[in-house]
């Protein structure tokens, strides 16, 4: 027995071609779509601002309120000053101090202590030159099961200088690195230069704040335990960060000579956590975020003590495919299952709604727990999926569309057929009047025949013989209303409309006659004395359309020229002819026709009859 692969089973190879797509597809071949969609996503739902953070922008207005409009190390002297003043946690310095570095020099001097009057965050950043690592080292608890991502392993760093990290209660990594696409998304949480681990600047700057005095680092991959919080870290060590919109940015931030002119609120810096940065290039440098195409440095390390302090750090585990691919191939099945039953429309209706779900479901999730499932790459998938299984479901309907028209085509004329599997409606074909020329068929001697033929035999010559007429029929132009018995039934200018549809008929009688003739020639008829084939044609109106109730219907013609052409198909016998030919088609037909003499027709009455010849020349 030859297995017919089906729609159902092209979604089920679909499907779990998908789910092993979400396995084992490589990260950058829809890397950039999937980033977009976590970006859409953690912009969608808000994260509420830790009341705990203020950043300090030296911008464009505080360089322009300095002397020479240059702002100088002794200006962020006094800005740190003002700031320690109101006693915070801690201030972070998104600013490195790497050159001039003489530690007689009274503006570092005057910076250093500032610096030593409130607790004090140095950044580093990347560099490719080993040299001394920064100072002081953050304290670090290391568990046995951690297992350190190759992507902490710094070259060297970019330290401040000496007598300001002496001053320094602490120091953090503040260099940025951004996806393919240039946009920061995520902060590696952690940084070796050597062999010591420093934190990133954010982080850091929320363990002064709570005052964790020695942070726990472990397991495969890594966690971090702060306090009585454990915060998952991804596969490479990077924390994600909820990247804050520009209003939410806008009420954190003041300008640095705001500060220095006392015009921001008294006691905004007690127990906060101060970032100080700047928003101009030359300083700060711009970097491209989720929620900003460009915001300074300073801004992202806020959105990460943000995100920690809100404990709300998103999530993007690699544990997730499993589940992920997991889901791709049950919803892939749900909708491979449609195909068993319902349209293609029905199927990608359904797909959708599926695909529907899953992006909610994607947006529940991180709502409730911060994971980032992969909504894009699995509606991608099943997107794939509900295409080949409605395209496949598609190809099978016009599969068996096209088998239904050829099947159906032999019982009635393909006009007839498209009209019903066209016609969405479930109605009956209303009847119409219109002209018909009608053809009916009988083998003469058939009940005998029948009597002495076995039924196998009588079959098989049945078939080659209605096979046979029935395509002559189609040939002219006709149509095969039924076949009853032996006889056949056929019309002409029913149901479409047929030119000079009385000839057509004629001609058609003409070639059954003659193919009859040779077939009863043929040594399989011939054996069984098969008889001539006697034929009658009327035209006339008549109403066409459906008749019987709703389990059994027939598509058919009713008129007195459908009824005379069966009577003159009968007439034959006592005519002693092979084709009898009514009044009404002898005067459509404009052609020589013998005329056979005035006869008497049961329930018709006394009428003239015609019969074409093979020698009757067509006028």
């Amino acid at each position: 027995m030859t297995l017919r692969i089906r729609p159902f089973h092209v979604g089920i190879l679909a499907s779990i071609a998908a789910a092993l797509l979400v396995i084992l597809m490589p990260d950058d071949w829809l890397e950039g779509g999937r980033e977009l969609y976590f970006d859409r996503l953690t912009q969608i739902v808000s994260v509420p601002a830790s009341p705990a953070i203020v950043v300090i922008d030296i911008d464009r207005k505080s360089y322009a309120a300095v002397p020479d409009q240059k702002w100088q190390r002794a200006n962020t002297a006094e800005l740190v000053e003002k700031i320690a003043a109101d006693n915070p946690s801690v201030i972070a310095f998104d600013l490195v101090f790497s050159t001039d570095c003489n530690p007689e020099d009274a503006t570092n001097i005057k910076l250093a202590a500032a610096m030593g009057k409130a607790p004090a965050l140095l950044g580093f950043l990347l560099s490719d030159v080993e040299g001394q690592s920064p100072r002081p080292l953050p304290p670090l608890a290391i568990a046995k099961s951690l297992t350190v991502p190759d992507f902490w392993f710094l070259p060297g760093a970019e330290a401040s200088c000496p007598v300001f990290q002496q001053k320094a209660a602490s120091t953090g990594a503040s260099f940025l690195i951004g996806d393919e696409d240039s946009r920061v998304r995520r902060v590696q949480a952690f940084s070796i230069v050597g062999s010591e681990p420093y934190p990133a600047l954010g982080l850091e700057a929320v363990r002064r704040y709570y005052d964790v005095k020695t942070p726990l680092l472990g397991g495969t991959p890594p966690w971090l335990k702060l306090g009585k919080e454990i915060f998952s870290l991804a596969e490479d060590g990077s924390m994600r960060f909820v990247a804050s919109r520009q209003g939410e940015i806008d009420s954190r931030t003041y300008s640095a000579i705001d500060v220095l002119t006392s015009e921001v609120p008294s006691r905004l810096f007690e127990e906060k956590i101060v970032f100080i940065g700047s928003s101009l290039p030359n300083l700060g440098g711009l970097r491209e975020s989720a929620g900003a195409q460009l915001v300074a440095s300073t801004q992202i390390h806020a959105d990460l003590a943000n995100s920690i302090l809100t404990n709300f750090v998103p999530l993007r585990d690699e544990g997730f495919i499993t589940l992920e691919a997991g889901y791709t191939l049950l919803a892939g099945l749900i909708i491979a299952l449609m195909t068993v039953r319902f349209r293609p429309w029905v199927i990608f209706t359904t797909g959708i709604c599926v695909i529907l779900v899953t992006i909610a479901a994607s947006y529940v999730i991180y709502t409730r727990t911060s994971w980032l499932t992969d909504g894009f790459t699995v509606s991608f998938m099943l997107a794939v999926v509900l295409i080949v299984a409605a395209f496949s479901q598609f190809a099978e309907t016009r599969r068996i569309e096209k088998v239904a028209r050829q099947r159906f085509s032999q019982y009635l004329p393909s006009a007839v057929v498209n009209r019903y599997l066209d016609t969405l409606g479930t109605h009956q074909v209303v009847g119409e009047e219109r002209q018909v020329t009608a053809l009916f068929t009988d083998i003469e001697g058939f009940s005998t025949l029948a009597g002495r033929v076995k039924p196998q035999a009588l079959v098989a010559l049945l078939n080659v013989y209605f096979a046979e007429v029935n395509k002559l029929v189609a040939d002219h132009g006709g149509m095969v209303d039924k076949v009853v018995g032996d006889a056949v039934h056929a019309f002409f200018n029913a149901p479409e409309d047929l030119k000079d549809h009385v000839n057509k008929a004629i001609d058609c009688a003409l070639a059954i006659s003659r193919l009859t003739e040779e077939m009863r020639a043929r040594p399989n008829f011939q054996a069984q004395d098969f008889g001539r084939t006697r034929l009658g044609i009327e035209t006339g109106i008549a109403v066409l359309g459906e008749v019987g109730m709703a389990g059994k219907l027939d598509y058919t013609a009713h008129g007195n020229s459908i009824n005379l052409a069966a009577r003159l198909q009968d007439a034959n016998k006592f005519l002693g002819t092979t084709i009898c030919v009514g009044p009404a088609a002898n005067m459509e037909s404009r052609r020589k026709l013998r005329a056979l003499g005035e006869h008497e027709i049961r329930g018709f009455g006394s009428m003239e009859l015609f019969t074409p010849d093979d020698y009757v020349q067509k006028t």
